[in-house]
């Protein structure tokens, strides 16, 4: 009988290896660099080399667009990177927006304060409910804004007023009012505000009721609702003045923005908004707008409009032309400045398809304004997937991804299509390191880096951290 051997576990020695023999395995197969031109970012860790971004200088097959889409758990450093980011693109001559909720209790301002003060030695434009001294107040009907895009703005606000979409019915009769306000504050030498829409609503004429069809009763009825939302939110009209409402002072009136279009950054300071409720979303949206119709005007790095250039005919047959030289500042060819805006908490633009379809146009055609958009958000789950927000997503070109947990981890891995390998990865990142995503190239840990400057004006929870007392 023969007996059996007992069983033997083998067991493996455990490999070590030193840092240079880890990066001499991994530099063959890193992804390639994105350039020596832009803002220093910090280091890649597998390789060590230092990490370069900068969508402007990397646009191109590499990087279609220069949208960029940063989210983590709160105190891993989303705001630490996009300010960092934002001083040092403003070193390149950047000009930067900055859409700021994140409120600093000790300081009663937005987070970004610092920064802009900084940067421009300037305050920020601060929103109170209510208005107030040192309050601004931006006009959705404001001249500076085309019709079409008054129109939107307008259906966007009663239409989150409501909760629900308008019919067409109400659709038409406040695109006719919007109209006839701004004819009537025409007439009196003044623009047009929210009140006079309401009052237009209310007060339909025959010819517009007669050109749809309709009976004066029957487009009244069509927008009496509306008419009471923008009172709701705007505090009343002439002929009914209800006293206070979510948009009060904010806007209900003239614009009052004094706003420095050349400046290196322009920061809005939206912290004393309440968040997560109806005005926030509708004053995003409204400054978004307003700087795509302001702000991002065709503007030479020399300083010059785009008609102070020659032009140049690059192809006599189909007669294809382009800006050249202006002889009067000896700018040798036209460049147009590039733009960052930055959105602080972004899901109550990217979590309201209202909102995200209103910006759908201002994200699309970002390259031709030379402009890069950053949202930062806390998780995906934050927001909806409606068709909407879905195609704003496939918009940012650029992912930035902090740890986060397992479970929201897989949910970014399946909805932006990351290689499945990245769910396991994102938990295990240290405070400080994203995985970035750069068109298709994955750079799976990218350490940001920061001076002892840019410590003291980026550290963003004071309220948390524990120092000894004096």
């Amino acid at each position: 009988m023969t007996l059996l051997a007992p069983a033997k576990t083998s067991a493996r020695r455990p490999l070590y290896t030193t840092t240079r023999a880890s990066q001499s395995l991994y530099l063959p197969i890193s992804p390639p660099t994105l350039g020596t031109a832009g803002a220093v970012i910090g280091r890649e860790l597998f390789s060590g080399k230092a990490f370069i971004y900068c969508p402007f200088n990397c646009f191109g097959d590499g990087l279609p667009g220069g949208n960029a889409l940063v989210m983590g758990d709160t105190g891993r450093g989303k705001s630490a990177l996009t300010k960092t980011y934002a001083l040092r693109q403003a070193r390149m001559g950047r000009r930067l927006a900055v859409l700021d909720t994140k409120e600093q209790k000790e300081s009663g301002e937005g987070e970004w304060a610092a920064v802009c003060r900084a940067l421009t030695g300037g305050d920020p434009i601060k929103f109170v409910p209510g208005g107030g001294p040192g309050s601004a107040c931006i006009n959705p009907l404001d001249p500076a804004i085309s019709g079409r895009r008054q129109v939107e703005l307008v259906r966007t606000i009663v239409e989150l007023g409501l909760g629900r979409g308008l019919d067409e019915f109400a659709g038409s009769a406040l695109r006719i009012a919007v109209r006839r306000a701004n004819e009537r504050a025409d007439a009196a030498g003044r623009p047009a505000v929210l009140s006079d829409v309401a009052y237009a609503l209310r007060h339909p004429m025959a010819e517009d009721a007669a050109a749809k069809k309709r009976t004066a009763e029957e487009l009244l009825g069509d927008g009496l609702e509306a008419s009471y939302v923008v009172d709701r939110m705007c505090g009343g009209t002439e002929d009914d003045v209800a006293g206070g409402g979510d948009l009060v002072g904010m806007l209900d009136g003239p614009t009052s923005l004094s706003i420095d279009l050349d400046a290196l950054m322009i920061v809005f300071d939206l912290a004393r908004v309440p968040s997560g409720g109806a005005a926030m979303t509708i004053l995003m949206a409204v400054i978004a707008v307003f700087l795509e119709e302001v702000w991002l005007r065709g503007e030479c790095e020399c300083g010059t409009a785009p008609e102070a250039h020659d032009r140049v005919v690059t192809d006599a047959a189909s007669g294809a032309w382009k800006r050249g030289a202006n002889p009067a500042t000896g700018c040798r060819g036209y460049t147009q400045v590039k733009r960052i805006l930055i959105f602080e908490e972004a899901w109550h633009i990217l979590g309201t398809p209202e909102l995200a379809r209103l910006l759908e146009k201002f994200l699309k055609f970002a390259r031709g304004y030379g402009l890069s958009c950053i949202f930062i958000v806390h998780h995906l789950s934050d927001i909806d997937d409606s068709a909407e927000t879905a195609a704003a997503l496939k918009m940012a070109d650029t992912l930035i991804v902090y740890s986060m947990k397992s479970d929201e981890a897989r949910a970014v891995v399946a909805r932006l299509g990351l290689p499945a390998w990245t769910s396991d990865h994102i938990p295990r990142l240290r405070r400080g390191v994203a995985l970035w995503k750069v068109g298709e190239t994955v750079y799976p840990g990218v350490q940001h880096l920061l001076t002892s400057t840019e410590e003291q004006l980026c550290f963003s929870s004071n309220a948390m951290a524990e120092t000894a007392a004096a």
